[in-house]
């Protein structure tokens, strides 16, 4: 399920694959592609245009350009349409039907557009170049594509947008568009990790999970996860490792240049009284129809904003006392519990001891307190 060429030698289908063949109108499979079609992937004999068993038959055989186009079309049209499958379209009309590589690429220009198909390396050559020689001669500079994303971006977000994106992370479609977001996540004790959109999704009860090619990680590779969420094997795609999401990042530097997360412990210095606060940063609200979420940080009756701070110093972060086997805890949820309304038998230091020492698993308190009496430091920072 991994990138945008046809394999040369296809001889397994992943769950979520089509193999994509020329045939004949009358659908009698006799050699070549056609014929694997049938042995080995369900084409049925006597159809030979559409969907067919995990194929597709586009029919070339004895028919001009001209008529073989309008099968082309459909195709594509029907490709567009199954945004989970991904078609392996092999050299359609190559091989009995007669025709070049250069007269049968150009009818699927259309499916460059098309992250789900698999195309032919020689007719990928052909595409790409006559966009390239195609956008010389007109003076067309190809803009980036941006996708929008929200001002401030929740977990129900990420959760969102990677359901969205389902198809192009499961497959790693580094071309594709995608949302410019950047995640951190909690690998071990003393250990964060950071992650490009592209390379996590959430599972159906909340848990994050990344993708890594780290041989470290081999042994906590879920694939019953994998097959679960993206329907398919993913082959290709690497380790999939369960780790705690640890914040998303934001547009904001501290004072030291260092982009800020949400869950970092900042302390902080007001533009209109340069009184000192510290308190964890995190995303509130929701982003609905004429409601947008901000980034804030949250106390018991208003919040400040970010943009409301002269001088904004990274302290620590909220990832203590973790357990593996808790469900899922929001970052607001994380922030309220390093900023408490209502008070308890931890203080303020203790709390701000514990926010160095992160990301941490011990549970009791004195614990961070003997970090800091011996020197240790966390990695927090990186």
């Amino acid at each position: 399920m991994v990138g945008r060429i046809t394999p040369e030698k296809i001889t397994e289908l992943s769950m979520c694959e089509i193999f994509v063949f020329g045939s004949n109108l009358k659908g009698h499979h006799r050699g070549g592609a056609s014929l694997m079609a049938c042995e080995r992937f369900g084409a049925e004999w006597g159809v030979g245009a559409g969907p067919t068993g995990k194929c597709y038959a586009i029919p070339t055989s004895h028919l001009t350009i001209d008529e073989i186009r309008p099968y082309v079309d459909n195709f594509i049209k029907y490709a567009r349409s199954h945004p989970d499958n991904r078609f392996l379209v092999t050299r359609v009309g190559c091989g009995s039907a007669g025709y070049s590589d250069e007269e049968m690429a150009p009818l699927f220009q259309k499916a460059l557009d098309l992250y789900n198909v698999a195309i032919p390396k020689k007719w990928m050559a052909i595409l790409t170049k006559e966009v390239f020689v195609s956008a010389v001669a007109f003076g067309i500079v190809p803009e980036k594509k941006r996708v929008k994303i929200p001002k401030a971006i929740t977990e129900e977000d990420l959760k969102r947008l990677c359901e969205e994106y389902k198809y192009i992370i499961g497959a790693r479609i580094l071309a594709a568009p995608k949302p410019e977001i950047h995640i951190r996540y909690v690998i071990d004790r003393d250990r964060f990790g950071y992650a490009d959109f592209g390379d996590f999704f959430f599972w159906r009860t909340g848990d994050l999970y990344v993708w890594t090619r780290n041989k470290e990680f081999a042994e906590t590779h879920n694939q019953d996860i994998v097959e679960d969420y993206f329907e398919d094997e993913c082959r290709g795609r690497g380790y999939c490792c369960p780790a705690i999401f640890a914040g998303v990042r934001t547009p904001y530097k501290d004072a030291n240049g260092d982009y800020i997360y949400t869950g970092d412990v900042i302390e902080m210095e007001l533009k209109d009284g340069g009184t000192e606060y510290t308190f964890a940063l995190g995303t509130f609200g929701r982003n609905e129809e004429g409601r947008e979420a901000y980034y804030a940080f949250a106390l018991d009756n208003h919040c400040i904003r970010p943009e409301m701070c002269r001088k904004m110093t990274r302290v620590g972060t909220v990832f203590y006392q973790l357990d593996w086997c808790d469900n899922p805890v929001s970052i607001p949820e994380r922030c309220y519990g390093f900023q408490p309304w209502h008070p308890d038998e931890l203080t303020k230091e203790d709390r701000l001891v514990m926010s160095r020492y992160t990301p941490n698993f011990d549970q009791e308190v004195w614990k961070y307190h003997a970090n800091e009496v011996l020197g240790i430091e966390f990695n927090w920072r990186k």
